[in-house]
């Protein structure tokens, strides 16, 4: 392949971590090692998709999740932080990419909208011969959990730690992992409600099933914080004795809300080898691999009856998905 479309590589990613430089053309050209006469037409050769276009859906979807998940912030401050000049601007060029107004889709989020960031793939491959050849591509990753990816090798710096029990509320999402969003969304009304924000409330997955060998309608993830009070106190709580720590974790229904899987339970106290990830979900599915196939077959532990879990550090949209901090917890003991 021509080198220059290697390079473009390093532009998208640039882009990706900070679409305010879409406009710093004479950096990005700088990155490609090309003048800035050519930059836009090999780009949108290369990705079907024009610079100033990516970078806006960019900053439309991070919009997205603060109207969805930041309910303090106003519309307009939103619009400003997305780059937009005007409510009116934003609003329309909001309305256009999503079907929905910004105030719609702030009470009533598209949860399938949220799941899908932008993302660009190559239209341009190299045949055998060398020349450059045209395949079709998808500027959606809709197949982005906290669990997928590729299963290549993937460098662990893995420690092992004792993991104090913590006492969680927890609501189940089953279903396909597209559908998650709305699992968290429900969830973060109802910690808002009970005043477990994450700045005082440890944030946790629990991922139950590998998406990728899993049917979706039977897919199961935990979405959790950390509680810091009596279950008794909580609102809306379905069960006001958490589980003991021996105990498998069950669901129980609610008594007001449309989930059926909202409990108080615990993460049991023991050994895990722990690693921390900085970068976006989509990248988690090579940690988790990594861990089950590289790490452990070297070790002398075998793996406790819990599953493997995330504590979120940082998350998006209050950071940029790339700096974005998850540590991963696998439940391991001493073989016997």
């Amino acid at each position: 392949m021509n080198p220059l479309y290697l390079r473009l590589d390093k532009v998208a990613e640039a882009i990706l971590k900070a679409p305010e430089l879409a406009s710093d053309l004479s950096r990005l050209a700088s990155l490609a090692c090309t003048s800035e006469y050519h930059l836009h037409r090999a780009f949108n050769a290369k990705f079907g998709i024009n610079i100033s276009a990516y970078a806006r859906q960019l900053r439309l979807h991070e919009s997205a999740y603060k109207l969805a998940f930041r309910p303090q912030k106003r519309i307009l401050d939103i619009a400003i932080e997305a780059g937009f000049g005007s409510h009116e601007s934003y609003a329309k060029a909001f309305k256009k990419h999503y079907n929905q107004s910004p105030s719609s889709f702030r009470k009533t989020p598209k949860v399938e909208a949220l799941h899908q960031s932008p993302q660009i793939t190559s239209l341009v491959i190299s045949s055998e011969k060398g020349s450059s050849v045209l395949m079709n591509t998808s500027h959606d990753n809709v197949n982005s959990t906290p669990e997928s990816g590729t299963s290549e090798n993937h460098q662990l710096d893995v420690s092992v730690i004792q993991f104090p029990a913590v006492d969680i509320a927890l609501m189940m999402h089953v279903g396909p992992p597209s559908q998650i969003m709305s699992t968290v969304s429900e969830f973060i009304a109802w910690r808002r409600e009970n005043k477990l924000p994450p700045s005082t409330s440890r944030t946790f997955n629990v991922l139950y099933d590998d998406p990728n060998n899993t049917p979706p309608e039977s897919y199961r993830f935990g979405v959790a914080c950390q509680l810091l009070m009596p279950s008794s106190t909580l609102i809306s709580t379905p069960s006001s004795t958490p589980v003991r720590t021996s105990d498998a974790i069950e669901t129980c229904p609610s008594t007001d809300t449309n989930h059926s899987s909202l409990t108080t339970t615990t993460i049991p106290e023991g050994y895990c080898a722990k690693v921390r990830h900085i970068g976006t979900d989509a990248e988690l599915g090579a940690v988790v691999h990594a861990l089950y196939h590289q790490w452990l077959p070297d070790t002398q532990f075998e793996l406790r009856d819990f599953p493997i879990f995330l504590e979120r550090i940082r998350f998006f949209p209050d950071v940029a998905a790339h700096e974005a901090i998850t540590d991963v917890f696998l439940p391991i003991e001493a073989a016997k």
